[in-house]
């Protein structure tokens, strides 16, 4: 039993070096290339007539904290340790400070997929997506996502823990008050890091809407947690979701007069609620955007099928994949592939291959989990926003999206529960794909181009 547990905990440590060693190697050899992007990165000085991006806006708010569509913890936690004196030098902490805790924060990564996931292989592939594709750029330029992430891990953990926890243990009751304390406090800093408040109320609903259904298919479809433990669940992460921004708030209350500040500048920055039916064929933007508007919509999609499945008391679904593997270069555009897979399913059954998958109730049972189902939502609901909020363009989508864990815990607790070997070796393709996609984000850093 020790001899097991140091090959875990060998195994363990060198899945966390070795992508932490991929992602340095790979970023300082991108970034040498360019010239310029090794100055403006690891030499720690701000290169005139350079893009930051969002970075400047936080820098400059660790020096003069206003209120504005960027929230303030990060740039607080940043004037309070570093003490910036101009922008200059609150952006070399900013951008320093970002990758330490983006590296730091790695084996806590991925103890939290093998936790939530059960499926150690594929706990390791979202380990993968999550630090090794192209949006985890953005763990280490200065912007919020590394810090929000970190909060985001010891949140989804924490979640999880109180969810699984037995009562058969007297010790077990104290720790369920740390952790219902824990994941209060988590949510107001959420909040504060930046707008999380609509998407933990969405992800509440559709995480109670799910269970219930859940549980009229079948009481053995939802995993064992008792309804009170959920209801408390759901009102700490609201009422403290609620809270932190309430404090932000008050402070544009106090300075601007506006308690709204926040979305009032979003307004003023042209997103506004709109129906752009183009938008889903052309992004206006990076390829990567609309992939990230068509990932969640995937999965919100597959648990539709399966409640629909489930009603229908089917013992045996079906999923057709293409036979031929050029045909998933059709992928480059979802809409496309997912139009193709239609027509070859219908006319041309030939081209495909039909797969087995377990029965619904089992999937679901998987799946049944108000922490998965809370993941699965939050992450998907930045997509739906950015397409009906947004400025004529699905900037940033791939950015909220896949630039935090949640997205790679719903998309390793799908796969765990669907257990079809052809869809994890499609995903782990996907993942190489994101590795050179990384590749070519850090060569767009170093060279002043759109990231995303």
């Amino acid at each position: 039993m020790a001899d097991q547990r140091f090959a875990l905990s060998r195994a363990f440590w060198f899945k966390v070096a070795s992508v932490a060693g991929v992602y340095l190697l790979l970023q300082a050899l991108i970034l040498l290339v360019t010239g310029v992007g090794w100055q403006k990165f690891w030499v720690l000085q701000l290169v005139e007539n350079f893009q930051y991006w969002d970075a400047v806006h936080y820098a400059t708010l660790a020096v003069n904290p206003v209120c504005g569509a960027f929230y303030l913890l990060w740039p607080a936690l940043v004037r309070q340790i570093a003490a910036p004196v101009d922008v200059a030098t609150a952006m070399s902490a900013m951008i320093l400070g970002s990758e330490l805790i983006f590296l730091g924060s790695l084996p806590l990564a991925l103890f939290t997929f093998e936790r939530i996931v059960r499926n150690r292989s594929l706990a390791l592939l979202a380990f993968v997506l999550y630090a090794l594709g192209p949006n985890a750029i953005f763990y280490a330029i200065g912007y919020t996502e590394s810090l929000f992430s970190f909060l985001s891990l010891l949140f989804l953990l924490s979640l999880y823990t109180a969810e699984q926890l037995d009562f058969s243990e007297d010790q077990s009751k104290g720790r369920l008050l740390v952790l219902y304390g824990t994941i209060f406090g988590l949510s107001v800093g959420l909040n504060l890091l930046r707008p999380a408040l609509l998407q933990s109320w969405f992800a509440i609903a559709f995480s109670l809407t799910t269970l219930l259904l859940l549980r009229r298919l079948s009481p053995s479809t939802a995993r064992d947690t008792r309804a009170d433990r959920v209801i408390t669940l759901t009102l700490l992460i609201g009422t403290g979701s609620a809270f932190g921004y309430a404090l932000y708030g008050l402070f544009c209350w106090n300075t601007v007069g506006n308690f709204w500040g926040p979305f009032q500048a979003q307004v003023e920055w042209g997103r506004a609620l709109a129906f752009r039916p183009w938008l889903l064929l052309l992004p206006r933007s990076l390829l990567m955007d609309l992939h990230a508007l068509y990932a969640p919509a995937l999965i919100f999609l597959t648990l539709g099928w399966l409640l629909f499945a489930g009603y229908c008391q089917r013992q045996q679904m079906t999923l057709r994949l293409p036979r031929q593997p050029w045909l998933y270069l059709f992928l480059v555009h979802p809409l496309v592939f997912s139009g193709m897979m239609v027509v070859l399913s219908k006319f041309a059954k030939q081209w495909t291959t039909a797969i087995s998958i377990r029965s619904p109730e089992k999937v679901l049972s998987e799946l049944g989990s108000f922490t998965v189902l809370y993941a699965i939502a939050f992450s998907g609901v930045h997509s739906i926003i950015n397409f009906l909020v947004n400025s004529g363009y699905l900037y940033s989508t791939a950015r909220h999206y896949f630039g935090s864990p949640y997205a790679f815990i719903g998309i390793g607790a799908v796969l765990a529960a669907l257990a079809v070997p052809q869809l994890n070796r499609l995903a782990w393709v996907m993942a190489a794909v994101g590795l050179i996609w990384l590749g070519d984000q850090w060569l767009h850093y170093g060279t002043g181009q759109w990231l995303g």
